[in-house]
């Protein structure tokens, strides 16, 4: 019982890291939002990373958890800045910092029982690609951290997943 507890929390995490994982996606999006969504150039202008055909790669730990493409729509690179969550988690940051090529985000995710699992993460970015390293604990204190690294693979998005988002 207690492997396919860490089990999902590993795959919650990859998912979390893939699709919130890194998708640098808005609290209770959709599943397909999940990834750590980047965010777009705050108000002062400042450019973080680019709209257009992403791919992700997610690991837990040095194992591979899983990859994906998405179109990220400028509304999805303005969340970039607002930092990572997913769709199971309302996720709040004490320390959000994005900005001059750098990401240093720590805070919490609660879950939909008010569960509350501490998260930090710290990575870097370019228009183009960026990488961040997470470390959680689960709301069992289990710590599990994971890497999620993306890169921009055009400035369209292929028609099947244009019409999709």
């Amino acid at each position: 019982m207690r492997s396919t507890t860490l089990a999902a929390s590993a795959l919650a995490l990859a998912a979390g890291v893939a699709m919130a994982g890194f998708s640098l996606a808005p609290p209770m999006a959709s599943a397909a939002s999940r990834v750590a969504t980047p965010v777009a150039p705050p108000a002062t202008g400042k450019t973080t990373i680019l709209p257009g055909h992403w791919e992700y790669d997610y690991k837990i730990g040095p194992i591979p958890a899983g990859s994906e493409t998405r179109c990220l729509k400028p509304a999805d690179v303005e969340q970039f800045s607002r930092g990572i969550c997913t769709r199971k988690y309302r996720c709040d940051y004490t320390t959000n910092v994005v900005q001059n090529g750098k990401i240093r985000l720590k805070g919490s995710w609660t879950d939909k029982k008010d569960r509350v699992a501490p998260v930090t993460a710290e990575g870097s970015y370019t228009p183009e690609r960026f990488k961040l390293n997470i470390h959680l604990k689960t709301i069992n204190g289990l710590p599990l951290a994971g890497t999620m690294t993306a890169k921009r693979l055009s400035a369209e998005c292929p028609p099947d997943q244009t019409a999709a988002k």
